[in-house]
């Protein structure tokens, strides 16, 4: 009985952590999901039971689709890019051998990553501001960042330029446990830096890779504070990103079942994504 109490023991703290900060709320927010808005009359609207409405409006909900379809869009094209740039400056980084050099370009590139979310939206706001942007007033003309064709791509630029730096510094990371042993049998063969690099350092990349796209699938649906700081600047939509939608339907509207139930929809929908990306990428390794 004490062999078998032994490993309980130990788990004793996280069990408890996270039944009590995960499961509890997740199950709490499946209770509220279950309940939907009800006016009779002429009287306040109340909570009742309506089982799985909330469910089946949100997928018939246009604006909830389409925050959907803009973070797809968004992570289809943004995400890739931020970790070829990412990559880059980590191969970069790792070919300077000046010591200096390479702790200033390595703090430089992860500096931004350290600026709060919410301060690096107002600061990219102002420099979208179409009446006080100082891009602007160089270039001379009036060009609006936050309208409605290039906003995505605004916010797009703001969260690379927020989460390359931390990108970069784990590919960094992982190209500094690869045995130089391999670089120097490359280069008796007659190999050239530009082999080395294909040949070795970028297909031992890989984990890493595959590490820092699944959490950049994960942060991408979760994408909140960067369009929330920019609405008072210009008009952005409601529906722009999903948590966006999510959080408007219960500060605003009050809606707290439907609210947890587009939680738990986004969620789902973030577990389905991410595994099918790990399952395929896998497949391909």
């Amino acid at each position: 009985m004490r062999n078998r109490a032994t490993p309980w023991f130990f788990l004793a703290p996280f069990l408890i952590a996270f039944t009590a900060f995960f499961l509890a709320p997740v199950g709490y927010a499946f209770y509220l999901s279950l309940f939907i808005k009800k006016r009779s009359g002429f009287g306040p609207a109340k909570d009742v039971f309506g089982g799985l409405a909330n469910y089946a409006r949100a997928f018939t909900d246009s604006d909830f689709l389409h925050s959907l379809l803009n973070i797809l869009l968004f992570l289809v094209i943004q995400v890739p890019l931020m970790l070829v740039v990412a990559t880059a400056l980590a191969l970069i980084l790792d070919g300077v051998k000046n010591g200096f050099a390479q702790r200033f370009f390595r703090t430089a590139f992860y500096l931004p990553y350290t600026v709060p979310s919410v301060i690096a939206g107002l600061l990219w706001g102002y420099l979208y501001s179409k009446n006080l942007s100082p891009l602007n007033y160089i270039t001379g003309a009036k060009t609006d960042f936050l309208a409605s064709g290039i906003l995505l791509w605004s916010i797009g630029n703001i969260v690379t330029w927020t989460w390359t730096g931390y990108n970069m510094i784990t590919l960094y990371a992982a190209l500094q446990n690869v045995p130089t042993d391999l670089y120097e049998a490359a280069r008796i063969d007659g190999a050239s830096g530009w082999d080395v690099t294909r040949y070795i350092k970028i297909p031992l990349l890989r984990p890493a890779l595959t590490l820092t796209a699944i959490f950049s699938v994960i942060g991408t649906m979760q994408i909140f504070s960067e369009p929330f700081v920019l609405r008072p600047l210009g008009y952005v939509p409601d529906n722009i990103t999903p948590n966006t939608y999510l959080y408007l339907a219960v500060a605003r509207d009050g809606n707290f079942g439907y609210g947890a139930t587009l939680a738990i929809v986004l969620a789902l929908f973030t577990f389905i994504l991410s595994g099918f990306f790990l399952k395929n990428v896998r497949g391909e390794s």
